[in-house]
């Protein structure tokens, strides 16, 4: 198998340290819809909402540059078909981990919703309450929200926004940015999974006569799929000259198979996975014993989002609790917090899925 390496440099606490930024802005946001100085507070919260859309939903460097860029980089191996090249399958798995998550640890499922579901609320209620606002004053500079002239709805709206400023405030502390994490689980497993499915066939010297099979060990994915975006920009165009059918397969968190998913879509169904690669995964984990279901992913995105934006068909598997598991993006996540069954049963399901890809394509 050919091996080759490629740095590459990006902002990688864009998107995370953005989470600071962007509760600073609407709690600032906030404390001028008071003054009644209605425009800063909506341009401080259009702000927010155009980061969180641009980061979180399209997957966007918006914020890189406002900080300093550092150096990843991604190993990509190839294993040449035996003859002429008509299918590519690319396995993938990520690097990089993240910086802890406080809430996950401390708090577990019921904080983290509460603080990521609160923060959206609040902004929405920011966005509605700033506009209101200068419709009623006719203008972009009104009264102070508790002045005889500010009407009832805009007080009630002041009562929301200031119920909700708490959660914005502890969201300071979503991220612990001088802890990051080992990542044993997410995602030395899809690393690991992959590489050992790439070796099965070097080991068996198994090379198919019209599949090529690669594995991307991408970086970045936890600032935001930076790796495979990179990956990407660098070599789609190669990739599709070929005339080449191209796949992706993404391995990630490999713990608990009874929470096994294949993933169609991100959370918030913005970006959508090729349907025909999650049946062929569903169909390789039938193989091997395991019943998985098709659905969105519960919490964030994999490298196959990035992959489904430049158009390549990919889906993921992802064995993890949902709720999220204390370790997930914590310092549990250690390698004695592994699951070896799971992992052997993975890496017999990512072989299969290669052979099946080999025998059928999608």
């Amino acid at each position: 198998m050919k091996k080759y390496f490629r740095n590459f440099c990006a902002a990688c606490g864009g998107c995370l340290i953005g989470f600071w930024a962007r509760s600073l802005d609407t709690t600032i946001g906030c404390l001028l819809f008071t003054l009644g100085i209605s425009i800063g507070g909506l341009a401080l919260t259009l702000l927010t909402a155009f980061f969180i859309v641009g980061e979180f939903i399209f997957y966007k460097p918006v914020l890189d540059g406002f900080f300093k860029k550092v150096t990843s980089g991604n190993v990509y191996g190839v294993r040449k078909a035996s003859g002429e090249t008509k299918k590519r399958i690319i396995l993938v798995g990520h690097t990089d981990s993240a910086f802890e998550w406080t809430y996950t640890y401390n708090g577990g499922r019921p904080v983290v919703a509460t603080i990521i579901f609160g923060s959206i609320l609040s902004i929405i209620i920011s966005l509605v309450a700033n506009i209101y606002s200068m419709i009623h004053f006719q203008g972009v500079i009104g009264s102070f929200v508790w002045s005889a002239e500010s009407g009832i709805v805009i007080k009630v709206m002041a009562v929301l926004m200031y119920l909700t400023a708490p959660i914005l405030i502890v969201a300071y502390r979503f991220c612990n940015f001088k802890n990051p994490v080992m990542g044993a689980n997410d995602n030395l497993t899809g690393c690991f999974i992959s590489c050992a499915a790439a070796k099965f066939l070097s080991d068996n010297d198994i090379r198919f006569e019209n599949t090529e099979v690669a594995v991307l060990c991408a970086g970045g994915e936890e600032a935001g799929l930076r790796g495979t975006k990179a990956f990407l920009k660098a070599n789609k165009d190669t990739l599709k000259a070929d005339g080449v059918e191209t796949i992706f397969v993404t391995i990630d968190t490999i713990r608990e198979l009874e929470f096994s998913k294949i993933y169609d879509k991100d959370m918030t169904g913005m970006v959508k996975n090729d349907i025909r690669v999650a049946k062929l995964i569903q169909s390789a984990a039938k193989n091997v014993g395991l019943d998985v279901p098709i659905g969105p992913i519960d919490l964030g995105a994999t490298d196959s989002a990035a992959a489904s934006q430049a158009g390549f068909p990919a889906s993921s598997f992802v064995a993890m609790n949902p709720a999220p598991a204390r370790y997930y993006h914590t310092r549990l996540d250690t390698a004695d917090n592994l699951s070896a069954q799971a992992i052997d049963t993975t890496v017999k399901l990512a072989i299969e899925t290669v052979f099946l890809y080999d025998e059928q394509g999608i």
